[in-house]
């Protein structure tokens, strides 16, 4: 039994969505490999696709570095994703979607399907997302 680990990944995007696949991929299989729920495994997994998603779109304009940080310990993960700026809105600005759009939704799911989640945007330039989902102890 793995007591605690962790990745770290530095990817760059080209603008093809094998990278944001690959690496929702490897996230599961992370957590599958230490025991994780599956009802875990999909919340966990579905947020870092939302905040994946939003790096790709509001800070690395489909072409750039995005950071990626997992760490696992039996009572919680902890999961950032992390752009290097772009030219677009940042994603720490709040703003809330209109009732008949379909956009906008994403930083509501990951607060919802995480215990917690803070956004910064970064002195150094672009947005981090970092993410906390607790276990329920056995």
């Amino acid at each position: 039994m793995t007591l605690g680990a962790s990745v770290h990944y530095r990817v760059m995007l080209d603008g093809t969505p094998v990278p944001v696949r690959s690496l929702r991929t490897m996230v599961d299989s992370f957590l599958a490999d230490r025991g994780v729920s599956e009802e875990a495994r999909r919340a966990v997994v579905l947020a870092f696709s939302e905040a994946l998603d939003n790096a790709w779109e509001h800070g690395s304009l489909e072409h750039g570095a995005v950071e990626v940080r997992l760490r696992y310990s039996p009572r919680f993960v902890f999961v950032s994703v992390r752009d290097m700026g772009g030219n677009r809105s940042p994603l720490g600005t709040a703003v809330l979607p209109k009732d008949d759009s379909e956009r906008g939704r994403g930083v509501l799911l990951m607060r919802k399907l995480m215990d917690d989640v803070r956004i910064r945007n970064m002195a150094s330039g672009g947005t981090c997302v970092s993410m906390m989902r607790k276990f329920e102890r056995a």
